[in-house]
This record gives structure tokens, C-alpha cells and sequence, in this order.
């Protein structure tokens, strides 16, 4: 049951409880509720955030990708726990983050997409998943339970942080630095949003100018900036450094038929060593090294959202045509 709902000719977006904590979900051609059988074609696409889960950053990008499917292939956006702030017009209804810091966690936010498939996908659909960043390390979690495995057609899994996170150089500046102000960036996005809201988006985009971000990812940024769901952002990121570390070989075996993986040249949360270690270990899986200067924060750069979009798009619109 949705929560709060809008809606527009290319997208629909609503709050829905998911394990107990209220979801945004952005989605493109059918909303979940609807169901995905359309003239017999039982295809879904599922985008799983990186971190911070907001998922409107991702719209660039799924617009991208529903231009490349066939017009009743549903895109489905969904994001982690309380990583966006409750809708204004409804009561903060997210449990509170200490006693329920298991809801936001690692394991938490894994459950979270286990029970969001569970609860909307059909059992006899057959499942694209998209996933960026962090949302690789769920992603192929997901392939655990059988259920949803054996539904899976392929994983698209983009810049992803699957192992040894905290050795990497932006989890060394994060677990050195970042995480140990945490408190302090909290209270000054605390400050910043006691500011009239005109005065925080033209903050907002005075800083983008700088660091590239363009003026209509403002909405989503200030669902970022805001101290509730950073909490909850840094608690996950803290559990990441700690408990991605190294792969479990034996399952990236069992499913490397279903992967596709997408490294950067130049990511600072995936040297290019992470890549070649993956492909020493399986020659044969279907991972690539970016040789286009894309970034890891892809979705913050028209350009790259679109075209990755476009990539992506074109190799599930083909994967569908060959099942029929």
C-alpha cells in the first residue's frame, strides 16, 4: 500500500512500507502494484542504488534505459533504508535508528531487497538487475536464496564494490576521515536546513557549479544533505568498510554466467587490481575495464548517466529479444 504517491506521464514515484521501513520507489512504464504481464512478456528491471540509496538520482539513467527496452519492460528504482527523508506531508515514520539499527544496516538493507522481490516481482518473472556500487555487493547476495536466482536472467553490476572495500583509497580517506567527523557533518547538515529552502537550493547549486552536479539533481541532493537519512548513510557506509572484504569465490562460480561486471579505470573505491584479481581468478567471466573515463558517481554526470544508460539498455533490450 503506498504511502504517499506522485506521478507523471515517463514516471511514478510512492512511499511503500518494505520490512518495516517506508521505501521510496521510482518506476518507469508499470508501478509494482500493477503487475508486469503485459501481451505475455514477463520481463522486470530492477536499479539497486549504491550509497546513499537516494533514488533519484537514478532517473537520468532509467529514462535512458526505457528508451532502449521494449515499452512494457517495467524499470523499477529502489534505494536503501531511510536513506530518503519522510515525505512532508506524513509523520517521521521510520523507526527510530538505535534501537532498529538492524533495519539499516548491511544485513538489513540485504533483507530489504530480498522482501522487495518477494513482495512485488512475480514468480514466474523473469529478473534483470541493475546495480551500482554497494548495490553490487546486494546484488549478488541476492543470488543466495534460490528463489530469486533461479528467476534471474543476468546482473548488470556497475563500479562495483564487492570486496576489500576498506583497503581501497576512498575507503582508507572514509574509515580515516570521513567517518570520524561523521558527528560534525551531521550537525552542520543539521544547520543547513534550518536555512529557507530558495537560500539551501541555491547553496545547493553554487555547489554543483564546482563539483559538476547539475541543477536537476537539486531535489536529490537535498534529500542527501538532510542529518536523518546522512545518519543512516554513514551507518551503512560504516558496516561496508567492515564487513566487505573478500569474495566468496564459490558463489561468483556458481553464478558467473548471470554476471556482467563494469569496472573504472580510475576508481578510487575499485583499483584496477580488484579487476584483474577477478579475472586471474575466472578468466572467463563477463567483466570489462571502462576505457570511456566514466566515473563511479556516474548518475552525478549527464553524460556519463546517459550514455551507461544507453550501454546498459542495449544489452538487456538484446538478452530480452534472444529469450523471446
Amino acid at each position: 500500500m503506498c504511502l504517499v504517491s506522485e506521478k507523471t506521464q515517463k514516471m511514478h514515484r510512492a512511499t511503500v512500507k518494505i520490512n518495516e521501513i517506508p521505501t521510496e520507489i521510482i518506476t518507469y512504464n508499470r508501478w509494482i502494484e500493477e503487475g508486469i504481464a503485459v501481451g505475455g512478456r514477463k520481463d522486470v528491471v530492477i536499479v539497486i542504488t549504491g550509497n546513499p540509496g537516494v533514488p533519484d538520482f537514478y532517473k537520468g539513467f532509467a529514462e535512458q534505459l526505457q528508451a532502449k527496452l521494449p515499452s512494457e519492460v517495467p524499470i523499477w528504482i529502489i534505494g536503501h533504508t531511510g536513506h530518503t527523508k519522510t515525505p512532508d506531508n506524513l509523520p517521521n515514520c521510520y523507526p527510530d535508528t538505535k534501537p532498529a539499527r538492524h533495519l539499516y544496516d548491511l544485513k538489513g538493507n540485504l533483507k530489504h531487497k530480498i522482501e522487495f522481490i518477494k513482495q512485488y516481482v512475480p514468480a514466474d518473472a523473469r529478473i534483470h538487475i541493475i546495480a551500482h556500487s554497494i548495490g553490487s555487493w546486494f546484488t549478488i547476495n541476492l543470488l543466495r536464496e534460490t528463489e530469486i536466482a533461479d528467476r534471474v536472467v543476468k546482473c548488470y553490476l556497475l563500479f562495483p564494490t564487492i570486496e576489500r572495500m576498506a583497503e581501497s583509497p576512498t575507503g582508507r580517506f572514509l574509515t580515516g576521515i570521513v567517518l570520524r567527523i561523521a558527528a560534525v557533518i551531521i550537525f552542520l547538515s543539521w544547520i543547513f536546513t534550518l536555512l529557507p529552502y530558495l537560500l539551501q537550493v541555491v547553496l545547493i547549486r553554487v555547489f554543483g557549479l564546482f563539483y559538476g552536479i547539475p541543477a536537476h539533481q537539486t531535489g536529490a541532493v537535498l534529500q542527501l544533505v538532510h542529518p536523518i537519512p546522512l545518519k543512516r548513510i554513514f551507518l551503512l557506509a560504516k558496516d561496508e568498510m567492515i564487513l566487505v572484504k573478500e569474495l566468496d569465490d564459490n558463489l561468483i562460480s556458481q553464478h558467473k554466467r548471470k554476471l556482467f561486471l563494469y569496472y573504472g579505470a580510475n576508481d578510487g573505491w575499485t583499483p584496477i587490481r580488484y579487476y584483474e584479481d577477478l579475472k586471474a581468478k575466472f578468466p572467463d567471466i563477463d567483466a570489462h575495464l571502462c576505457r570511456r573515463g566514466f566515473q563511479h558517481s556516474f548518475v552525478l554526470k549527464v553524460e556519463h548517466s546517459v550514455e551507461i544508460g544507453k550501454m546498459i539498455g542495449n544489452l538487456i533490450s538484446e538478452s530480452i529479444s534472444s529469450l523471446g
